[in-house]
């Protein structure tokens, strides 16, 4: 097995790396975060790392940020977003102390994950959500209004039907046709009932 060259994996590493020291001066950055920046090493080896940040995240980094360094040696995964070549682009900050060998300083080895295409699809899929629930929102509306057009409709003949009823028991007929009467216009209510019910449902 060949060896790893350590050299090419600290610079091609699918994530931005980097060293400061404890006041924030940069000292090591790997070539991907380079070229994220679209900058030199030359021009970002002894700056500070806030110089990478956009004006709001230098805000957040100073505030919240470096105290929580200071306080318990490390941060993982804090939302920052950085001065790239094509714009402030997202980024998952995560940074521990660590000893140098050489010269015993204390520095921080950070990483920058971009986070930029996961926002993409988050918010797409947030999108999608929302198209989805207003598409359901107007099925549901659509279909309250036909079952509340259709309550109508069924309204109108049964309507007629109780009136016929009403007609009808004024009418001499012998035990059985009254019962078939009052047995009509009892179903006949109920259902005017149940429909009254559901139209006054939809309509609250």
């Amino acid at each position: 097995m060949s060896s790893v060259n350590f050299v090419s994996l600290y610079h091609h590493a699918p994530c931005g790396l980097l060293t400061f020291d404890i006041n924030g001066t940069i000292l090591y950055a790997n070539q991907t975060l380079l070229t994220w920046l679209g900058k030199t090493a030359e021009a970002v080896i002894g700056t500070k790392f806030t110089d990478l940040l956009e004006k709001g995240g230098k805000i957040y980094y100073q505030l919240f940020v470096h105290p929580l360094l200071q306080l318990k040696n490390e941060v993982n995964e804090v939302n920052l977003y950085i001065n790239s070549a094509r714009g402030a682009m997202p980024c998952l900050f995560s940074a521990s102390l660590f000893t140098e060998c050489d010269t015993t300083e204390l520095v921080f080895n950070a990483t920058l994950f971009k986070v930029a295409d996961r926002k993409k699809y988050e918010e797409e899929l947030l999108m999608k959500k929302k198209q989805a629930e207003a598409e359901n929102e107007a099925q549901t509306a659509t279909l309250e209004e036909v079952a509340f057009a259709q309550s109508h409709l069924v309204r109108a003949p049964l309507a007629n039907i109780l009136g016929l009823i009403s007609l009808l028991e004024h009418i001499d007929m012998d035990e059985e046709g009254k019962s078939i009467v009052q047995m009509v216009q009892t179903s006949a209510i109920q259902l005017d009932k149940k429909i009254r019910a559901l139209a006054d449902k939809l309509n609250s």
